[in-house]
Order: structure tokens, then sequence, then C-alpha cells
């Protein structure tokens, strides 16, 4: 790649190089853009696959996928899928696209989602990117139309335009962004890899079933409100106000993205400090806790659990994840149906579950646990840092600001 001085022009999609053309999604296309099947009937396991908007991604799950009759995918045979066409989600998750695997050659689609067939003179790979681009994006959305839903009709489908270079920089401009998918595969997978082994590791050692080094003692099984006690401490405005969420445990309020809907009063907020465990009390059911490392409120809406100097605090935080000790959360809790279930702290302290009599044993296990969401993070920082590499990528590669040497 360089980024040698060169002549730019200006454009309805921008200023793009002089010897890169304008073109709309319809007129690069063969057999036009076609929708999926209006009716796919019945699943049928040994039938015909189809490719729902929902099943539109980064990559397609050809083990989610729906199958329909024989007889309903020969009458909607204009919408069958050839190996590098690009699928494209026309509403819901509106925009999405995949391109097709040759396993996949020969699906069907339904409706809501279209087939984008490129024509020989173009670079199918390089189409499916150029979408995905943040200009092209906005330019979908300005476009779509609904109140109970949006969508995208393939008449404006058709007349979104996009810049085009000549096909051998497409391909080399595909070439390289593909590169920087596989590595994020690669590391997206390695990840997946490492939450299973830890996962493992949790099942094992939170269980008793696999024993550390060095320890032989017996573990007994004790009520939960012998070994956490309830924190219910109020009038605490002046500290700042944290969050429980399901997968960062503990956070500050102000790092969430979604909207504060916090009452202006917290007179009647609790007082979390660093070692104590904190869960939802409306979601404890789904394992919705975590171990805080700061001192602030939280909405009444939480539970707080001040551990006992017989549990180690890193330690209950990972039984608190262990399924089967979700489990029992959602047995205890009270409620007619699942929206409405809650696990009070009169009903948590009588659950009774095993743990390790040996502090020394609850903080060991802790820490192999600790290391392995480490060895997670690490390579979650790393995916994210790949992904913000092909996002600038994006940007100067499909736009002409940087050029392929070809």
């Amino acid at each position: 790649m360089l980024n040698a001085s060169q002549k730019m022009k200006s454009t309805p999609v921008g200023d793009i190089p002089v010897d890169w053309e304008v073109s709309t999604l319809g007129s690069i296309t063969k057999d036009k853009i076609v929708y999926g099947i209006v009716q796919a009937g019945p699943y049928v396991p040994e039938g015909i696959p189809y490719i729902r908007s929902t099943d539109v991604g980064e990559k397609i799950d050809v083990s989610k996928l729906r199958r329909t009759s024989q007889k309903i995918a020969e009458k909607y045979n204009r919408s069958v899928v050839g190996k590098g066409d690009i699928v494209f989600s026309l509403r819901g998750n509106i925009g999405e696209s995949s391109i097709v695997p040759e396993m996949l050659a020969g699906a069907n689609l339904t409706q809501g989602t279209a087939r984008i067939s490129v024509s020989k003179g173009n670079n199918g790979t390089f189409i499916r990117y150029v979408l995905k681009t943040v200009a092209v994006y906005k330019r979908i959305l300005a476009v779509a139309k609904g109140s109970t839903f949006v969508e995208i009709t393939l008449d404006d489908l058709r007349k979104i335009k996009i810049p085009l270079p000549p096909l051998p920089e497409q391909r080399k401009i595909a070439g390289i962004l593909g590169t920087w998918d596989r590595a994020i595969e690669t590391q997206q997978q390695l990840i997946d890899s490492l939450t299973r082994r830890k996962k493992a590791l949790m099942q094992q050692l939170l269980t008793g079933k696999t024993r550390l080094p060095g320890f032989e003692d017996e573990w007994q099984e004790v009520k939960l409100g012998d070994y956490f006690k309830e924190r219910r401490e109020r009038n605490h405005n002046d500290l700042k106000l944290l969050a429980i969420t399901a997968k960062g445990g503990i956070v500050d309020r102000d790092s969430l993205t979604k909207t504060d809907t916090s009452n202006a009063d917290k007179s009647k907020y609790l007082r979390i400090t660093p070692g104590d465990i904190g869960y939802n009390t409306m979601r404890m059911w789904q394992g919705v806790s975590g171990l805080s490392t700061m001192e602030g409120i939280v909405s009444p809406a939480y539970t707080i659990l001040t551990p006992t100097k017989q549990v180690h605090p890193e330690f209950a935080a990972y039984l608190f994840k262990l399924p089967e000790l979700v489990f029992k959360f959602k047995r205890y809790s009270q409620g007619l149906v699942d929206d409405t279930l809650s696990l009070k702290y009169t009903a948590f302290k009588v659950i009774k579950t095993y743990i390790p009599t040996a502090l020394d044993e609850q903080k060991s296990i802790a820490q192999v646990l600790t290391t392995a969401d480490r060895e997670i993070s690490h390579h979650t920082a790393h995916l994210a840092a790949l992904r913000n590499q092909k996002r600038g990528l994006m940007q100067q590669l499909l736009t002409g600001k940087t050029r392929v040497t070809l």
C-alpha cells in the first residue's frame, strides 16, 4: 500500500480517485437483485436450507439454518444462492450482509433478505466490504422506510451508489481486508476455546470434582446466610453510582452507553464497598452478580452481600456463576413467571451449597480462575485492536485515500 499523491474528484459519494467510478448496486449485478421465499412452510429436517435475515452476519452458521421442502424451494428457485453471492438483510439487522460459502450453494432465502449476484466485471467480496462502510450504511438507512419495522425495498437498494475502483484494485483490496478477517476469526476462535476451558475449570474446581495439589480436607455443605450477610446502608448520595452487569460485573454507571434511568433522589440507594458481592435481585437466576472493586451506591433493585471471614470473596464471585448454583437461585426465587422472579436475601440465605473449609483452597481456586480470566481479557483486547485496525483500513482503502500497489 502507498499514500502517493493522487488526483481526486468530487462525486455524489465523496472525493474518490479520478480513475474510480460511481455506480449503483443495480448496475453491477447480474439477474438483478431478488427477494427470498415468501413462505418457507414447515421445517423439513432433510430439506433445502434457507437463510433468514437473522442468519446474516460476518459468517453464516450452517448448523443453525432452517430447512424447507424441495417443492417450496423449487417454487422460489429465482432466489437460490450461489457460491460468492451476497446475502443482504433488508429488515431487522438491516444492512448486514454475508458471502455465500460453497457449502451453501443451492440454498434459498426468506423474505427480509435479498440475493446480490455481482457481475463478472466486479468482485463480490469487495462489494460486500463497501456495503459495510459507515458512509454506505448511512445511505441505506436514509432510504429505509417503515413504522412497525424499518425495511429497504429492492428498488431503493438497487439505487444505492458506491465507489468502484478497477477490478484488479477491487481484488487486491478484498484480499488485504480478507487477511484481517482471517486474523480476527482465528483470534475469536482462540477466545472461544479459552472460554470453554474456563467453564470446564469452573465445573471441576468449584464442585470439588478436581482438587488442586496439596488440598485434601473434606468440603462441607453450608447455608449461604452463614457466609454472607446483607448490607443495607443508605443515604450515601455523595458516592458514585455503580451498576451490576451480566458480563462486566460491577462497573461505573457512567461507562455504560444505555440511558440512565436512575432516580434523582438516591437516598434509598445501597452502599457497596470493595469485597462486597452485589446481585440483581430480579436476575440472580440468570447469574447477574459481581464482586465489587469500588465503593459506590447501586439501585435498591440490587442486593448487597458482605462475605464473612470464612469465605474468600473472589472464590464466592466465581461460585455464584456456577450453573448448578444459578439453578438453585432460580428455584428459590419467588414469582409467577420468569420476568417477575425475585431472589431476596431472606430466600438467598437458606440456600445450601458445598464449599472448601480451608480458605487457602478457596484462594487457590480463585487464583486459577482469575488467571484464566486474565488470559481471555488479554486476547479479547487483541481482538478489539484487530477490529479497529480493520475499520481503519476500510476507511482508507474503500475510499481511495490510500491506494494499493498492483
